[in-house]
């Protein structure tokens, strides 16, 4: 509209110079009006865009600051082409621009960059600055892409950012180049990482993301904070015949990504927590913080060596979907592999007769031996000890097939293949077997290699 407006005062204009005689003393004397109408067409903050980038698309607001600060250029066919992968060159172009270098074409102390080369000058002054560093063959490497993780590098070195926040992303490791400069980042605005809980620092950066991460480098109103999560909170107390939690044995625990786990002990008797080092660490004696995607322990032992009575926890961290929507998810061998059956509420790790009664305020649909062990069932899994004293271990589960409601050929495509399958001449029934780790196995039971699930057996081998 702005542009049709000028365009049509400056056909008038030329109108009257044709015209001449009496109309151009007339526009003379009218042409101060004329210039301050165009001025206010012209306001300080108009730009151009460009003609792949759209009002409401991802960072169009980031890139449209850095285009009217001269910071970002497109292509000769007036793109952006903000997918298109960041080079080293482009990096130091853009950043140099930001930070007003001489960008003036010369000589840079690399073989492999022209001084023809657009970004001869920015290279030059930014390696003069500390900003960007050559490899260590001496060479630059200018149409190489630039990874998330050395972006932080970059912005970190370049913005001079000392504060620092200790924040856990899944993906990144105190060992790593770009950590330190993660976390400065992080505590300037700069980066949330991604929704599960990852930074991704060997992800090659598109042009709109270096955009996106440069804008808030330079402007307050671009900045982000990192998601505000409630910690799990676990209140413990111990007992005489050991553990009494607001978390019942076997319960699974599903950590958003950056949640950690608050331990709340109500008495003063000794115990020792135990965490599983891989996915889980102490930041103190009460937190408990993911370091990486998996699944966790968290073992209280009361009186400090008493493994009788300790209580278990599973963690699951960084799940990619809702394991509570479908049973059959892709976190379903995992939690397997570690005592855990999707879909029932106790596992086979840790857990008594006891606790099973104990939690759920109704009596057992069913109760009775099968095939060697009592077994009691709620809410379609049937948990099976030893025999019917209370104090028996649950070694084995039978879910009901219609929790899953899967035929074979579904299940496999899921969960993968099994060790192996068949009929089954002891009850008349397709079976498929999958071994899995610390002794856990798995029996899917049709009754056909076409039908849906009739029932899952999982047991702990050794039980």
């Amino acid at each position: 509209m702005e542009n049709g407006i000028k365009r049509n005062i400056l056909f008038q204009f030329t109108i009257y110079l044709h015209n001449g005689g009496a109309k151009m003393k007339k526009f003379i004397t009218c042409l101060p009006a004329l210039l301050v109408t165009l001025l206010l067409l012209t306001p300080a903050t108009y730009a151009a865009t460009f003609n792949d980038i759209n009002e409401g698309q991802r960072f169009y607001t980031e890139i449209t600051y850095l285009l009217d600060k001269d910071i970002i250029t497109g292509y000769k066919d007036g793109t952006f082409r903000p997918q298109e992968k960041v080079t080293r060159a482009a990096a130091a172009a853009m950043i140099g621009r930001a930070l007003k270098f001489d960008g003036e074409q010369r000589e840079a102390p690399f073989p492999d960059v022209s001084r023809e080369s657009y970004a001869s000058g920015y290279i030059a002054e930014a390696v003069n600055k500390g900003v960007i560093k050559g490899f260590p063959d001496g060479m630059f490497r200018p149409d190489a892409i630039v990874t998330r993780g050395q972006m932080a590098i970059i912005i970190a070195r370049a913005f001079h950012l000392e504060i620092s926040k200790d924040i856990l992303f899944y993906d990144i490791s105190p060992n790593m180049n770009a950590f330190s400069s993660i976390g400065k980042i992080v505590a300037a605005g700069i980066t949330q990482g991604y929704d599960d809980g990852t930074f991704r620092p060997e992800e090659e950066l598109s042009r709109e993301q270096f955009s996106a991460f440069l804008a808030r480098a330079l402007a307050g109103k671009f900045k982000v904070t990192m998601p505000v999560v409630k910690p799990v909170q676990i209140n413990y107390h111990i007992i005489g015949e050991g553990i009494e939690s607001n978390h019942h044995n076997g319960k699974l625990f599903v950590l958003k990504p950056f949640q950690f786990i608050s331990l709340n002990k109500l008495t003063h008797e000794k115990d020792r927590v135990i965490v599983n080092n891989d996915v889980l660490r102490f930041e103190n004696e009460q937190t408990i913080v993911p370091i990486k995607t998996g699944i966790g322990s968290i073992t209280i032992i009361p009186g400090e060596n008493d493994r009788k009575k300790a209580y278990t926890y599973k963690v699951l961290i960084g799940a990619k979907e809702d394991i509570s929507a479908s049973i059959l998810n892709k976190h379903f061998m995992d939690l397997a592999n570690n005592g855990y059956l999707n879909g029932c509420e106790f596992s086979v790790d840790d857990v008594q007769s006891r606790d099973v009664m104990n939690y759920y305020p109704f009596d057992p649909e069913w109760k009775g031996y099968y095939e060697g062990g009592y077994g009691r069932d709620f809410n379609g899994c049937t948990y099976f000890g030893g025999d019917s004293n209370i104090d028996s271990p649950i070694g084995a589960i039978i879910m009901d097939g219609g929790k899953i409601g899967k035929t074979p050929a579904e299940i496999k495509d899921r969960i993968g293949n099994p060790l192996s399958q068949g009929y089954s001449e002891a009850d008349d029934s397709w079976l498929m077997y999958y071994r899995l780790e610390a002794g856990y196995e798995l029996y899917f039971s049709f009754q056909s290699p076409t039908s849906k699930l009739n029932h899952l057996l999982y047991k702990d081998k050794a039980l």
